[in-house]
């Protein structure tokens, strides 16, 4: 369970749930390192924290609120499991609920066999400077490097295209702070982080997911069927990526490559397979 989560969905608000923390001090760590470097974000927002099993008392309830409260967010609710913890934030004169009107989404993802990797195809230059540096005689087929040929992908089917212009997404969630091990993310639309998503991380968008910075954790865009959805990224390093239904892993870098990166780079899914190639912006025909 993610020590705190953030589950934003436009029309209810954003739920800051920090009841995966097993104490209150772990607790007031994440909740105050979320909101600070974000904390031009919650401002005007519709905010409910939810406690979990956490047992707190009326001033241990008072100290998560003037957390909150320093960078301009008052929730609109709280939501705790335990009767003690609704009466110590009722008593901070904050209106409580027993269940949370928002949660992570229920993902189901199309796993056969072994996790597959995501399908790329190197560059010419890209191996030849594999060969050089390694001295092994490897062909396109066997190297497994995740940066693919300049040609571009296929275009999309008629009926896929048909399906992506039906798609009418909320607001883009846009994040400005770094993701660590145990935080996770969801949002119903398009979300954009300014920052990185580490290891351990796990950031979910029925839209698509940019990243501007290193994504090393989990990304899942698409969630609910969106099959057009994309994952971006500055510096493309997932531990797995899932794109609707479909799920797949980075390939194995040899260590050099892993550590350069190869720049900003695209996922996304072509004849049901996740396809990840290097990201490039076509210039504006005049």
């Amino acid at each position: 369970m993610s020590k705190i989560a953030i589950i934003s969905q436009p029309e209810k608000g954003v739920l800051l749930d920090v009841g995966g923390c097993s104490t209150l001090q772990e607790a007031l760590e994440q909740l105050s390192s979320t909101l600070q470097s974000s904390n031009q974000f919650w401002k005007g927002s519709t905010v409910l924290l939810a406690m979990g099993k956490l047992d707190l008392t009326a001033a241990q309830a008072a100290q998560i609120l003037a957390i909150a409260k320093g960078v301009g967010v008052f929730p609109e609710a709280v939501v705790a499991k335990l009767a003690n913890t609704r009466a110590a934030f009722a008593q901070n004169n904050v209106k409580v609920l027993d269940k949370a009107p928002m949660s992570l989404p229920k993902i189901k993802v199309e796993i056969k066999g072994d996790i597959p990797f995501a399908e790329t195809e190197p560059d010419d230059q890209d191996l030849d400077e594999t060969k050089a540096k390694t001295n092994l005689d490897v062909s396109i087929l066997e190297l497994e490097h995740d940066t693919i040929e300049d040609a571009p992908l296929p275009e999309p089917k008629a009926e896929q295209a048909a399906h992506e212009q039906k798609i009418v997404l909320p607001q883009v969630l846009y994040l400005k702070q770094h993701l660590r091990s145990g935080q996770t993310v969801s949002h119903k639309g398009d979300l954009v982080i300014i920052g990185d998503v580490n290891p351990g991380a796990e950031i979910m968008a029925e839209g698509d997911i940019t990243v501007w910075g290193s994504l090393r954790g989990i990304a899942h865009a698409g969630i609910g069927g969106n099959t057009t959805a994309e994952i971006r990224a500055l510096n493309l390093q997932p531990l797995q990526i899932r794109i609707a239904h479909a799920i797949a892993r980075a390939p194995d870098r040899p260590r050099f490559m892993f550590a350069q990166g190869t720049g900003p780079e695209i996922a996304r899914m072509v004849e049901g397979k996740i396809r990840v190639q290097k990201n490039r912006v076509e210039p504006a025909r005049v």
